[in-house]
């Protein structure tokens, strides 16, 4: 069994003003998603491309379902750091990465979810997309009401809320985190990164089913209806992010086609089916070379 890691962030970004989408998903996706995964102390890297307009989790009544448009995200990274000290490598040598961050950024914000706060509680999938599974899969941002505290919030989703969830068939994927209060942990130069405490979100729920057919039947499950009142009990908001597409840049350490090549480069071989590209000879050309 794998350790798990000492810390998850979960991070939202959001275009820069003015930015076209299509330019912020070609930069993010094929510049500087061939950087993080070459820093020393990172360990996995999940990028996900998320849309609000097209999300398909359902609506609570009395709960926000969806980010004011100017605090919408755009994109996703999920990255994992087996120690602290492997944290603290990774800031001290991504320098480059984050004087990167202006070139496409206007927001970026860095949720904490220390050991044991991030846990996958279901997982009948391949732990490294590549972005072209085709499943129907969503980010959900928990935000808590006023009156209830955190702990409680806490507690709710950890020993309620997702338990009952991994008990449906068609939940292919369920992945949790516990947000600590936002904290600069990486530095990007003319990037936002912090929002007011009743702005931030205090918990995140990946959930992955085959397709609309299947979150109809989990919605007219138990797990659903037996939880719905009690979400709506303790959050004030629900922010369904869809994604789009999940794609692995680094996995437990080795990156990946999507990390070395960029993400529409990996997409071209694979769809060639382009095996020559994939031979340790040729990723070894891509691969940073250790100093003497």
């Amino acid at each position: 069994m794998t350790a798990p890691d000492d810390m998850t962030l979960v991070i939202p970004l959001r275009a820069k003003d003015g930015m076209a989408l299509s330019d912020f998903y070609e930069y993010w996706l094929n510049a500087h998603v061939t950087t993080p995964a070459r820093f020393p102390g990172i360990s996995s890297i999940w990028l996900h491309v998320v849309s609000f307009g097209r999300q398909a989790w359902p609506r609570l009544a009395g709960v926000s379902h969806r980010p004011d448009p100017a605090e919408e995200f755009h994109g996703v990274p999920e990255a994992t750091f087996p120690t602290m000290a492997d944290l603290a490598l990774f800031q001290a040598s991504s320098r480059l990465q984050m004087e990167d961050g202006i070139n496409f950024l206007g927001e970026m914000i860095a949720y904490c979810s220390p050991r044991p706060h991030s846990a996958t509680i279901v997982d009948k999938l391949d732990a490294a997309p590549d972005g072209h599974d085709g499943l129907l899969r969503h980010l959900l941002f928990l935000r808590r009401r006023p009156d209830a505290e955190v702990g409680e919030v806490r507690a709710f989703v950890t020993d309620t809320l997702v338990p009952a969830w991994a008990q449906a068939p068609e939940v292919l994927k369920l992945r949790r985190h516990l947000f600590e209060p936002v904290e600069i942990t990486l530095d990007h130069p003319g990037v936002v990164m912090s929002k007011p405490l009743d702005h931030q979100y205090q918990a995140a729920i990946e959930v992955v089913v085959a397709d609309e057919d299947a979150l109809a039947r989990f919605v007219a499950s138990p797990a659903w209806t037996g939880t719905a009142d009690a979400v709506t009990a303790h959050c004030e908001a629900v922010h369904a992010a869809r994604v789009e597409r999940c794609i692995t840049t680094k996995y437990r350490g080795a990156i990946t086609p999507a990390g070395m090549r960029g993400v529409a480069v990996a997409y071209v071989i694979r769809r060639v089916g382009a095996k020559s590209q994939l031979a340790p000879e040729v990723s070894a050309l891509f691969q940073p070379v250790a100093p003497a």
